[in-house]
């Protein structure tokens, strides 16, 4: 859990907790998101109560400044800089959570199937965004700083094709629910990609650069 990138030889037990607490944030989150595609684009019934998972997520996410606050008291000086970027990320895995639980929201706001040429191209960059878990999860855990260069990368990449996907969206003849959908929908997903690539800036980026590297900016 980023022992060396931190220099952490020997960590607290408190702040692995805290680590492990975060890695497993954005993994429910990437299974929230993929039973949230499911039914935004395979227009599927809801299998699975999102609400509940986004509760395992929001406990972790206070399971985490539990950790490092209790960490802390005891012991100030240790493991400093871990604890500030671990205080600074947890909100952005949480926030991934609320965003893969409110797509399903949106498509119900739909008054038929999403299918087409709109709905195969948000697909396509759907696809792109949910490698990034575990990517990030990677980048995040190991501290690989090449994985979390390309991952801000391509989030700079999608984030330029998410604003002209809506900006046509806007253009077309689309239906005012389903240009609704598609809209809203994209810019969710584009929050997504800009958290995960916040999460691994502390990886690539000094501790003041940190949700400065692009991502922060959607």
């Amino acid at each position: 859990m980023l022992k060396q990138f931190f220099g952490l030889d020997r960590p607290s037990p408190l702040i692995e907790a805290a680590f492990r607490d975060v890695n497993a944030m954005l993994q429910q989150a990437a299974r929230m998101l993929d039973h949230a595609l499911a039914i935004l684009l395979d227009n599927r019934e809801p299998e699975v109560d999102l609400e509940s998972m986004d509760d395992v997520i929001d406990e972790a996410e206070r399971m985490v400044r539990r950790s490092i606050l209790e960490h802390l008291n005891v012991d100030p000086r240790r493991d400093l800089v871990a604890s500030l970027i671990l205080t600074s990320i947890v909100q952005e895995a949480e926030r991934i959570g609320d965003f893969a639980r409110g797509l399903p929201s949106i498509a119900a706001m739909a008054k038929g199937p999403r299918v087409g040429p709109f709905a195969d191209e948000l697909r396509s960059l759907a696809m792109r965004v949910r490698p990034l878990f575990e990517q990030s999860e990677k980048a995040f855990g190991e501290g690989d700083i090449e994985i979390a260069r390309e991952i801000m990368l391509t989030h700079r990449e999608l984030k330029i094709e998410f604003i002209d996907y809506v900006q046509r969206i806007a253009d077309s003849d689309l239906t005012a629910d389903m240009a609704l959908v598609y809209g809203i929908s994209a810019t969710m997903l584009r929050r997504i990609s800009s958290h995960l690539c916040n999460i691994v800036s502390t990886v690539s980026q000094p501790f003041d650069r940190i949700r400065h590297s692009g991502g922060d900016l959607g």
